[in-house]
């Protein structure tokens, strides 16, 4: 979800307002023996939605909704444990139910707004942002929600008129510094959004587990004006903070099982899915070394489809162990149990979880760039699939690694000598890989992308063998929601202040680049 729609939970929950008798829609009378029994429904999936419990929420909230379906605020509780569960079919539809119900609810109109944006539709989001800050105008959520869908839809400026009035006194907190932040490179206001991550974080509740984040922003902000020592030091103290574990020496045993069972005698062996879909594109590789620029290019082409960071792949390998648990066999030897039909299986599993996001493109990418480890798996269930190997400079991939505050668990990154040990354990997944796949990889250096973009475009269409299109060499202006730490770079023309970033923190790094030696 995205910041706004999380300050939009902190601040409403999921309770709404009214009651069964004041919301529900005329002429709809129900039973009293029907209305109390939603309620306790309702009431039972309050407790479990502010456990996080969010699956056993949305049972209630249905079977509350059943009872009584014409109450708003039990199709708006709905909504929301959907949209926090990862039930998206339910949220828009009920949300839209709770609206056309009770047209006055601010919340649903807020929670719809956040909804639409963050999945790609900022400008359907507009309207109903607007419409909840006019039912109440004085919500500082509210109106850093509707800051948030103003500058997503491109209107930074405008985003900044409504919070200017709140950043004097911080009214918002931490959400007001995370919106802030987000426009304010856009509008030449870096140093002032730092200031006031440090009044929040200094004066206002932030939870332990968001502190990090502020942090981060802090960092970015203090890059992007020139002040490297203080953004360091802030990435820094995010770590401290987050204290994220992680063992490098386990790690690297675990690598070295996995790469050890995927010899090319033992993936020769192993049985093949027979589908036949070429649908499939891994974009892969450390993060922040290009995966979201080169989807970026590549879902500008009519015949691709940029589905974004998917976990599909993870969830075959957790399917895999399931299988098999009975036996005790771990991944990935617990493939040696599986067969044909078990591939086929699983592989659709894969196949339509990208076909629910477009069932039409002839290539639908998959840039989680963490699929480098699963990339024996994705041969026995994809084996017609095509991978994009992004590569770039390591110092500035770990040096950016160690600066971005990732929205998923990236516990290598918690300090600079884990992530080196983890960064050549990758190099040697990928070694390995190249040796004993037969599916293509392709590898496209950041850093010849910046030199040569249309040359690069070029050769990863050829890749795919698909034509030419003018729109790859246009990739910014491309509206497609990207939910990852690279959004705001894929929208903007190539640039090439990236390359070589690493020499301004270069006292800052001596264990990394000692670990991790420049590509010369």
């Amino acid at each position: 979800m995205t910041n706004a729609l999380r300050a939009s939970a902190s601040a409403e929950g999921c309770e709404g307002s009214g009651s069964p008798e004041q919301s529900r829609g005329a002429g709809e009378a129900v039973g009293g023996d029907a209305v109390t029994r939603a309620r306790d429904e309702a009431a039972r999936g309050d407790v479990l939605y502010l456990r996080g419990e969010f699956k056993p929420a949305i049972e209630r909230f249905q079977e509350a909704v059943r009872l009584v379906p014409g109450e708003a605020l039990f199709h708006y509780k709905l909504a929301c444990a959907a949209a926090k569960g990862g039930e998206q079919r339910l949220a828009e539809p009920h949300f839209l139910e709770a609206i056309r119900l009770n047209p006055g609810h601010a919340s649903a109109h807020d929670w719809l707004a956040q909804w639409y944006l963050n999945h790609g539709q900022p400008e359907r989001a507009l309207g109903y942002s607007e419409t909840a800050l006019r039912l109440a105008p004085d919500n500082p959520y509210f109106i850093i929600s509707r800051a948030s869908v103003l500058n997503a839809a491109g209107d930074a400026r405008a985003a900044w008129e409504l919070l200017e009035p709140l950043v004097g006194s911080a009214r918002g907190g931490m959400w007001l510094a995370v919106n802030y932040a987000a426009i304010a490179r856009k509008i030449g206001h870096e140093l002032q959004a730092a200031a006031l991550i440090e009044r929040v974080l200094r004066e206002s509740p932030v939870a332990t587990g968001a502190r990090p984040h502020l942090h981060y922003l802090a960092a970015g902000l203090l890059d992007a004006a020139g002040l490297y020592d203080e953004a360091f030091a802030q990435a820094r103290v995010a770590k401290e903070v987050a204290r994220l574990p992680f063992d490098p020496a386990f790690h690297s045993e675990i690598v070295s099982r996995r790469l050890e069972y995927f010899s090319k005698q033992n993936l020769q062996a192993l049985p093949r899915a027979t589908h036949g879909s070429r649908r499939p594109v891994f974009i892969l590789g450390m993060p922040r070394s290009g995966t979201s620029l080169v989807e970026q290019i590549l879902a500008s082409h009519p015949d691709v489809f940029g589905g974004g960071e998917l976990d599909l792949l993870l969830r075959a390998v957790r399917s895999v162990v399931a299988m098999n648990r009975a036996k005790g066999a771990v991944y990935p030897e617990s493939l040696d149990f599986i067969s044909v039909a078990d591939a086929d299986r699983l592989a659709a599993g894969y196949l339509d979880g990208i076909a629910s996001l477009n069932a039409d493109a002839r290539y639908v990418t998959d840039k989680m760039p963490m699929n480098f480890q699963f990339l024996g798996l994705a041969e026995v269930l994809l084996p017609d699939c095509r991978v994009i190997h992004c590569v770039r400079d390591p110092r500035d991939t770990c040096l950016s690694c160690y600066l971005t505050g990732f929205a998923t668990d990236h516990e290598f990154t918690g300090n600079l000598g884990h992530l080196a040990a983890f960064y050549r354990d990758y190099v040697r997944m990928m070694e390995h890989w190249k040796k004993v796949l037969t599916v293509p990889i392709l590898e496209v250096r950041y850093e010849d992308v910046v030199a040569d973009m249309p040359g690069q475009a070029r050769r990863m269409l050829e890749f795919l063998d698909l034509p030419w299109d003018d729109r790859c060499l246009s990739f910014h202006e491309n509206k497609r929601h990207v939910p990852t730490a690279s959004r705001d770079q894929v929208r903007k023309p190539l640039y090439a202040s990236s390359i070589g970033r690493w020499k301004h923190y270069e006292r800052h790094i001596p264990e990394l680049l000692a670990l991790v030696p420049g590509i010369g």
